[in-house]
C-alpha cells in the first residue's frame, strides 16, 4: 500500500491498516492491552512525524518498522527489559486464532510463546503479512539472511518439540499398555 494514493496524509492508509498494525503490536508485546497502548503511541508519533515517511515507500513496511523501532526504544529504557517483554499465559494465548476464529491448540500456543519476540515477528511478517525476506528484514532492521536464519531456527525448534512430543506420547502409551513395567 503506497501512501501517495492518499495525496495529503498517511492517515487514511494507517486507518486502513489498523487491524494488521494492531496484531503486530499485540504480538510484539505479547498482550492485547499493552499492544493497544504501544500502537496508540506509535500512531501518534507517525502522524506527528509524517514528514519522515518517503513517498513511494510501501506504507505498511514503514508503519511496521516504526512500531518496532518505538518498541525497541521503550524496551531499552526499562531497567529490566527482559521482564518487561513477558506476558502471562492467558493474555498471550488470546493473541492467536486460526482462520475460523478458533483459538490455537495448547501445543501451538506454547510453541509460539517459547519463541523470542524477534522470531515470532519474523513468522508474522513472512507468513502472516506475506512480506518477502528483504522487506521483513527492513522492518526488523536486519538482513534478509538473518530473516532466513531465524526461519531455519524456528523450523528446527518446532521439529525438536514435535519429536519430543511424539516420544512423550509414545512412552505414555507404553506405560498404559504395560502398567507393571512403569512401577
Amino acid at each position: 500500500m503506497q501512501a501517495e494514493e492518499f495525496h495529503d496524509s498517511i492517515r487514511p492508509g494507517l486507518i486502513a491498516m489498523l487491524p494488521r498494525l494492531k496484531r503486530f503490536a499485540d504480538l510484539l508485546v505479547g498482550a492485547r492491552k499493552e499492544g493497544t497502548a504501544l500502537l496508540r503511541r506509535a500512531l501518534q508519533l507517525m502522524l506527528a512525524e509524517e514528514h519522515r515517511y518517503q513517498r513511494g515507500t510501501a506504507l505498511d513496511r514503514w508503519a511496521f518498522a516504526e512500531i518496532y523501532r518505538l518498541w525497541l526504544a521503550e524496551l531499552r529504557g526499562h531497567a529490566d527489559p527482559v521482564a518487561q517483554a513477558k506476558a502471562d499465559d492467558a493474555s498471550f494465548a488470546q493473541l492467536f486464532r486460526d482462520e475460523d476464529g478458533e483459538p490455537f491448540d495448547s501445543f501451538t500456543t506454547s510453541f509460539l510463546r517459547s519463541l523470542p519476540p524477534q522470531q515470532r515477528l519474523t513468522l508474522l511478517l513472512v507468513y502472516g503479512e506475506r512480506f518477502d525476506h528483504i522487506d521483513a528484514g527492513r522492518v526488523l532492521d536486519v538482513s534478509s539472511e538473518t530473516i532466513g536464519a531465524r526461519l531455519v531456527r524456528i523450523s528446527a525448534n518446532l521439529a525438536d518439540r514435535l519429536s519430543a512430543r511424539e516420544l512423550g506420547s509414545a512412552s505414555a502409551s507404553i506405560e498404559t499398555l504395560y502398567p507393571e513395567a512403569a512401577s
